[in-house]
């Protein structure tokens, strides 16, 4: 049905569509009518719109307010936008929903030993009862280099064991009691030497406290607190609907590391029987043990056993190397403080090429931690060589964090089409940065931390991921957080404001709106594998929708974290209304 474009070219928009995504008449009439806003379509060909009509899950009209005037029915519900902004629904291509459980505890994100001790005795006197003392957010600049010790525990908690989870979620911060009841002492074997170990007093090897990296954290955590599957459930019934609150309808999982897997996606398909999963997920298998055995075979034997509608296992996650703060990432030049030091693989070159051979071979996508421009460049030779090998395959491959890039590492993450999976919002002048710069040096960080703008001028793509709950310094799951950081470069005020330049450098780094906006919805769905279906609004896909209180695009970006989220939809329903 065609109709005049006269109104629609005087308003730079594109014709009506006024045919339902079954192919019906608008006659069929709509559930939901959004009119009168600044509708961001994210599709390049037809990118405003006035409004948008939702017919069961799908979306069955984009064009302007008057032509949608065709979808409205006795029982549609109209929704006036007044001018705010509609988008397509939030995607996260890498958090980690399952370890809410990690989260838990007394909130530690301060600057100082003494604030983070007086949260501890707060939750403390609020759980008289706790059998175990639960923190989380530590960080890493308030300790000397031999880190966080259990001294400072012990005088406040010497008979009740305290288990403390670190800001980027890879550490733990654990008292003698802790240690005493694990069993973990001056003979205790570390999990993966080198890589993950107990921070040990140089003359007697008695651990002082500080269990390196995720192996030695999450051991500490099964013996002391052992995170039960109604547990983990429990805590993601509480985080997931705050995603849904944060404009997000859908997520990569990307890493299960408190349960077996297949615990987690069965955690997942529970809640979305119950119709208590207020977003789509894709996950994978966390491959993080170079002793496992045919890591290729488990991930395809999940991809076989879960594809339910919103919940589906798709990828191999490969943890190549660590963090700054641990010195465990790999980096091509030598840490400035040890010289012929580079970091440390915890999945070394050899296991890398051949993992990725064989997904490769099978046509599965590939998910890689990769912090320093030595793991990136490991990952991206692996990935090269697959594709040589199997050049028709239709595996993906996304370089996670991606902290890291030399010019060599950008223009091959293109040419390879390899995804740049960046957290936008650790790309600030943080103390956690500080503490980089303390580990890796200037050098690096100040000409290759966080290149997004040079991957997408060199063709590449970028997808936004917060990782949440791990972070630099603050940890945040809300996207506005990223997209403002991405085009400043600036710490947000709301977190705080000490930092110790206004803008985090390479400046050229930032990036546009518009651009933020992508990597945010269509792109970070082009790494779940669902960019033919989210990501983007058209007549067709399905109605995962976000409606903000502004036009990100008439205010300044300082404003933009801070921007009210109205409402959010996922698969035709609602999921977080407040104010529209």
């Amino acid at each position: 049905m065609k109709r005049t474009v006269a109104r629609a070219a005087i308003l730079g928009l594109f014709l009506p569509v006024l045919i339902s995504a079954s192919g019906a008449a608008a006659s069929e009439k709509a559930d939901y009518v959004f009119k009168n806003g600044a509708v961001y379509t994210l599709e390049s060909a037809n990118p405003k719109a006035e409004a948008i009509a939702v017919t069961g899950k799908k979306i069955s009209y984009v064009g302007t307010s008057q032509g949608a005037h065709a979808f409205i029915g006795k029982n549609t519900k109209v929704i006036d936008l007044r001018g705010q902004m509609l988008l397509p629904g939030f995607v996260d291509a890498h958090t980690h929903p399952t370890t809410a459980y990690l989260a838990q505890g007394a909130d530690l994100q301060y600057d100082s030993l003494e604030q983070m001790l007086m949260s501890l005795k707060a939750w403390v006197a609020s759980h008289p009862d706790a059998k175990v003392i639960r923190g989380f957010g530590w960080r890493y600049n308030v300790f000397p280099k031999t880190g966080p010790n259990k001294a400072d525990l012990d005088k406040l908690f010497p008979d009740r064991p305290a288990i403390l989870a670190a800001i980027d979620g890879h550490s733990a911060w654990v008292n003698s009691k802790a240690l005493e009841l694990a069993g973990v002492n001056a003979k205790h074997p570390d999990p993966v030497p080198g890589f993950s170990y107990y921070q040990r007093d140089p003359k007697t090897s008695e651990p002082t406290g500080w269990a390196v990296e995720t192996p030695a954290a999450q051991e500490m955590l099964r013996r002391l607190a052992p995170p039960t599957p109604e547990a983990v459930i429990a805590a993601m019934t509480e985080i997931l609907p705050k995603f849904a609150a944060a404009g997000i309808t859908a997520a990569f999982d990307a890493g299960m590391p408190l349960m077996p897997t297949d615990r987690g996606f069965a955690a997942y398909l529970q809640l979305e029987r119950e119709n208590r999963l207020p977003l789509r997920i894709v996950g994978c298998y966390y491959w993080n043990d170079p002793k496992t055995e045919d890591p290729v075979g488990i991930a395809l034997r999940l991809r076989e056993q879960f594809h339910s509608e919103l919940v589906q296992a798709r990828t191999l996650k490969i943890n190549v190397d660590g963090g700054d703060f641990q010195r465990t990432t790999v980096l091509l030049k030598s840490y400035p403080d040890q010289p012929g030091y580079h970091g440390e693989f915890l999945l070394g070159p050899d296991l890398i090429n051949a993992a990725v051979l064989k997904a490769q071979a099978i046509g599965m996508d590939t998910h890689s931690h990769v912090v320093g421009d030595g793991a990136v460049r490991a990952y991206l030779n692996a990935v090269e060589a697959a594709q040589k090998a199997y050049p028709d395959s239709v595996s993906r491959h996304t370089a996670a964090h991606a902290t890291y890039l030399t010019d060599d590492e950008v223009a091959r993450m293109a040419k390879l089409n390899v995804t740049c999976q960046a957290s936008a919002q650790w790309n600030n002048p943080d103390p956690g940065v500080e503490m980089s710069i303390n580990a890796i040096g200037k050098d690096i960080m100040f000409t290759e931390m966080g290149r997004i703008n040079s991957v997408l001028k060199a063709g590449g793509r970028v997808a936004f991921g917060a990782d949440w709950p791990a972070a630099n310094y603050t940890s945040t799951y809300l996207p506005l957080d990223a997209i403002q950081v991405a085009l400043t470069r600036a710490i947000l005020p709301q977190y705080g404001k000490k930092q110790f330049m206004s803008v985090l450098p390479p400046e050229n780094e930032r990036i546009t709106l518009d651009q933020a906006l992508k990597a945010q919805t269509t792109d970070a769905a082009y790494v779940l594998g669902l960019e033919d279906r989210i990501g983007s609004l058209k007549v067709g896909k399905l109605a995962d929708i976000v409606v903000l209180e502004k036009d990100l695009h008439t205010i300044a970006p300082s404003e933009i974290s801070t921007t009210k989220v109205m409402l959010t939809m996922m698969n035709g329903t609602i999921t977080h209304r407040d104010g529209i």
